[in-house]
């Protein structure tokens, strides 16, 4: 069967409008072939059915900002409602007698902060609701409400319990008071009032159903047991709810207590997953010159090349499709390759040679950051998520950990010219980062700035007589004519340290000597 990523599900009667491949498209509630509504120009959200049936209301990004459009529920044109340039826009639903679309939105506001607002179906100019920073409204019986304030979707902060979780209030008598509402403690989003009791979506169990209670917070009952995705997006009727979990949509009868997946077929052309030629450096990644200079080694959308600075042909190495490579680099004698792939899902170590792949995979390394190879031996030096710095000889297949820091990633290192010594700037502490060398031979650790500043990047002088580094050590404030203020735009400079004692400081001028038979 046909499939694809569904979301944002509306139902009426027995058909189901939902987005997928960033266009609405509609299905019968007993599942089936779904009918595609909109070719958008850009990706349309948060679809809620009128509640007479007759419209779709959504959100896209046609013209630019996102904005509330109406359209016909069975097809046709999209026609525009709003025009106000906010960040954040999301349908929440309509108002009973289907005459006004109900959104939310940061409109005149940080993007952070969102209130109601309400549209006429006929357009006009759009009206703010005087509730507050608001993202759900429900409406009850009698003229009650049911605010959902700070009711984003707990999925993208999944058990989240800091002072931006979801909560609800009500004003069960239809008189403007509202009362903080609290049936579960867990993060609670989209309240839907249905008849006499109230239903929601909480994670306090650990992964997020749907529950509802009385409206005065007693009664608490579960409806859904999904275990591994959570309830996204729930939209009602008034008779039955869907919603989606995971990519699937499913639908809640709440007469019956029935709860079903939604079986779609999506007969889709897939237009954005055909094949097509791109234009190669809009998607560069990363680069690597040849020992010798006439080849580079290039990482193009997780896929690594290799090409002749002026002529023959583009090789690509490793899998063809469904790898991804990162931090390749040539070897010291040009015709191997060694480079990070996550063939087995994780990152790992992989070597080419003209004869095949070595596959690494007993050697735990982590996320790496960055990859440098050794200019003399078959070695490697490679950073990592866990402020880690490696080592790992190919010949001998050995991993060791030369450091680990406890505050702050590996920033920056190099291999001396001679192959023995590895140069790199390690976090002694929160604040200040020093530059240390390695030695590969004994493996003692060498400081060489103090934990002062901050130190990074460091590179060898081509006869590894010298260290250069990157330093945030220039404390020349500048003063800011706006705010009054002082910063420091060019608090780093470039350093240098002479690496022996018989090297003199090529920044102090040389003495020149006494010329006879010349005044000075």
């Amino acid at each position: 069967m046909p499939k694809g990523y569904y979301r944002f599900p509306t139902i009426h009667g027995d058909t189901v409008a939902f987005v997928c491949e960033d266009d609405l498209w509609t299905v019968s509630v007993e599942g089936g072939a779904a009918r595609r509504l909109t070719t958008s120009l850009s990706a349309v959200a948060t679809p809620h059915y009128s509640p007479d049936g007759n419209w779709l209301a959504f959100v896209a990004e046609d013209e630019g900002h996102p904005e509330v459009y109406v359209m016909p529920a069975e097809g046709g044109s999209p026609r525009r409602l709003t025009y106000q340039g906010a960040a954040r826009v999301q349908v929440v639903g309509w108002t009973p007698d289907s005459t006004q679309v109900i959104y939310s939105s940061s409109a005149h506001r940080p993007p952070r902060e969102i209130w109601l607002w309400r549209v006429a179906l006929d357009g006009g100019l759009p009206v703010q609701y005087p509730y507050g920073l608001a993202n759900h409204l429900s409406f009850g019986p009698n003229g009650a409400l049911l605010l959902g304030r700070h009711t984003g979707d707990p999925a993208r902060w999944k058990r989240y319990r800091g002072g931006t979780a979801g909560v609800f209030w009500i004003d069960r008598a239809g008189n403007g008071e509202f009362t903080r509402f609290k049936p579960t403690e867990g993060n609670l989003t989209a309240p839907m009032w249905i008849g006499d009791r109230i239903y929601f979506v909480s994670d306090h169990e650990g992964i997020a159903n749907i529950y509802s209670c009385l409206p005065d917070g007693s009664d608490l009952q579960r409806h859904t047991h999904h275990e591994e995705y959570y309830v996204r997006h729930p939209s009602t009727d008034g008779k039955r709810i869907v919603y989606h979990a995971g990519a699937d949509l499913y639908v809640l009868d709440l007469e019956t207590g029935d709860n079903r997946l939604i079986p779609v077929e999506l007969y889709s052309p897939r237009t954005q997953a055909q094949r097509k030629f791109v234009e190669a450096d809009k998607y560069l990644q990363e680069y690597a010159l040849h020992p010798q200079g006439h080849s580079l080694l290039l990482t193009v959308r997780g896929k690594p090349f290799t090409m002749g600075n002026w002529e023959g042909a583009v090789g690509q190495h490793g899998e063809p499709q469904g790898v991804r490579y990162r931090l390749s680099q040539f070897l010291n004698d040009g015709k191997r390759l060694i480079t990070v792939s996550d063939a087995s899902g994780e990152p790992r170590l992989e070597l080419h040679t003209p004869d095949g792949v070595v596959r690494y995979e007993e050697f735990d390394v982590g996320h790496p950051y960055r990859l440098e190879v050794c200019p003399t031996a078959d070695r490697i030096a490679l950073s990592n998520h866990r402020f880690e710095l490696l080592t790992f000889d190919i010949e001998k297949r050995e991993l060791k950990l030369v450091e680990r820091s406890e505050y702050s990633a590996i920033e920056g290192f190099a291999w001396s010219p001679c192959g023995r010594w590895l140069a790199y700037s390690f976090a002694p502490n929160e604040r200040t980062h020093i530059i240390k060398i390695y030695d590969s031979e004994t493996g003692a650790i060498h400081p060489i700035t103090q934990p002062e500043f901050r130190d990074v990047l460091p590179a060898w002088d081509p006869d590894g007589e010298m260290l250069y580094f990157l330093s945030y050590r220039d404390y020349d404030p500048v003063p800011d004519n706006l705010q009054f203020e002082w910063a420091f735009p060019m608090g780093m400079r470039v350093m240098a340290v002479v690496l022996r004692k018989d090297i003199p400081n090529p920044l102090l001028p040389q003495p020149r000597a006494f010329e006879e038979g010349k005044s000075s």
